[in-house]
């Protein structure tokens, strides 16, 4: 056997194997006496087939599979002992004739494989780029006033007055009139819960003069703030929307009962119920843990925004070329469905971008000797199920079972590879980010959110 290598052309070469008859013909041999054991023929016990009829029947696919096998092992072999860094992997060059096997007349195999080699990056533009710029959100009182307000409403209690007011929840019979103001036979009917501040600002103070049990007559349709599909299902509970048009602009609104939210009052009862007994004590010490935690959500809002600016820096400035028709033709070879030459063009630009991406981040890895340990993946794990529980509004569960929610996704061997990933490619943005110069500069949450908008814009467009 004889491998030999030839430059053809930037970040591409020829490796040319030539394997001897008498490096595979033992092999092949073998695999037919095998498989003449395994084989079932009819006419002849399991076992018992000769070798012969078996190569007469399978030998042309078997000689096949072993030189084939041959080829792939001394190819990778070879690429593993010179320390060649490819792209994808090595396909059968452009001159490369199909094999003429014949298992009756094995002779001398002489193949050519096309390579793509992985490109040297030079990652001196992340030491020497311009500052870039962390945004500092500052927190204003109204934020903690919202939020103060928020928790209040969170730890309310309720309320079952008589008479209306601005904010209350009202239960409300609605039935569909004739025109002469009686019952309307067939007509809607229904009970439904109306929020004061669904119902328009002109139609309000007819509520507000309403007690429990009192009435008026109205026209859904124009006092309820919705568009007329959204007062058909959620207020009129209808099922059957097809029928909408059916329905008049008379009813009789009957208040059954009022709801009012009370909000929590700010006593030693309420710290206790937010925050347990080792929280704040008071008003103040409250709103200073309020800043604290919104400082802290809004720097790693910020820091997300920086980390975007950095990859889109990187991937820009730092020069990494690719061996593009070599890369053209892999990705040809190697899809499982056939695409054609036109779809490889479209879809080109997204998958060159995404490999220069992974190739900065192998460089900044090894160089750097990043890696995960056991305990950093369950970690991750565990934070993503906790989101992903919370998300689902599924809070405070009992340890016990979250436990075995998060080792059947460590079980995952799919998930905990893709989880590993994403924790590798943090550490990387994090790397350059110690590696960057940058400069703070402090913004309203409205500008950062204008910010994001036009970056998700932006991204959109460029998708």
């Amino acid at each position: 056997m004889d491998i030999t290598q030839e430059k053809a052309g930037d970040l591409k070469s020829i490796v040319r194997i030539k394997l001897k008859k008498e490096d595979y013909e033992p092999k092949v041999t073998s695999a037919l006496k095998n498989l003449a054991k395994k084989a079932n023929v009819p006419g002849f016990r399991k076992g018992m087939v000769p070798t012969g009829m078996v190569k007469k029947m399978y030998g042309n696919s078997v000689l096949a599979e072993e030189i084939n096998k041959n080829l792939n092992d001394e190819m990778w072999k070879y690429l593993q002992d010179n320390k060649i860094d490819i792209l994808g992997q090595p396909i059968p060059a452009e001159s490369q004739d199909l094999l003429d096997l014949d298992i009756n007349n094995m002779k001398d195999v002489d193949f050519a494989y096309e390579v793509g080699h992985a490109p040297e990056i030079d990652l001196g533009y992340i030491t020497q780029a311009p500052a870039f710029t962390k945004y500092k959100i500052a927190v204003e009182e109204k934020m903690i006033d919202e939020e103060v307000d928020r928790i209040r409403k969170r730890f309310a209690t309720y309320e079952y007055p008589e008479n209306v007011e601005a904010n209350d929840i009202l239960s409300l019979t609605i039935e569909e009139l004739n025109a002469d103001g009686s019952l309307k036979e067939g007509g809607v009917s229904t009970v439904s819960s109306v929020m004061m501040d669904l119902i328009k600002p002109d139609h309000q103070a007819a509520f507000l003069a309403l007690t429990k049990g009192g009435s008026l007559e109205a026209n859904v349709w124009d006092i309820v703030d919705r568009d007329k599909e959204g007062i058909a299902k959620n207020i009129l509970n209808m099922s059957d929307l097809s029928k909408i048009d059916e329905v008049g602009t008379k009813f009789k609104l009957t208040l059954n009962n009022i709801t009012r939210s009370k909000p929590a009052d700010i006593d030693e009862e309420f710290f206790k119920k937010v925050y347990g007994e080792e929280g704040p004590k008071t008003e103040a010490e409250m709103r200073e843990n309020i800043k604290k935690e919104l400082e802290s959500y809004f720097d790693g809002q910020a820091d997300g925004y920086l980390i975007n600016d950095l990859y889109k820096a990187v991937i820009e400035n730092v020069n990494v070329t690719l061996p593009d028709d070599f890369m053209k033709r892999w990705i040809k070879l190697a899809n499982e469905k056939k695409v054609t030459d036109e779809e490889i063009e479209k879809d080109y630009p997204r998958f060159a971008k995404q490999l220069r991406w992974d190739l900065i981040t192998r460089k900044i890895v090894r160089e750097n000797n990043i890696q995960n340990t056991a305990e950093e993946v369950r970690e991750r794990v565990r934070m993503n199920t906790i989101q992903q529980l919370y998300s689902y509004g599924l809070r405070d569960m009992g340890g016990d079972w979250v436990e075995q929610f998060i080792d059947k996704q460590m079980a995952d061997k799919k998930n905990l590879e893709q989880t590993g990933e994403q924790l590798l490619i943090d550490k990387v943005m994090q790397h350059i980010k110690s590696l960057v110069k940058t400069k703070e500069q402090p913004i309203s949450i409205d500008e950062f959110k204008a910010l994001n908008e036009k970056a998700a814009a932006e991204q959109e467009a460029n998708a």
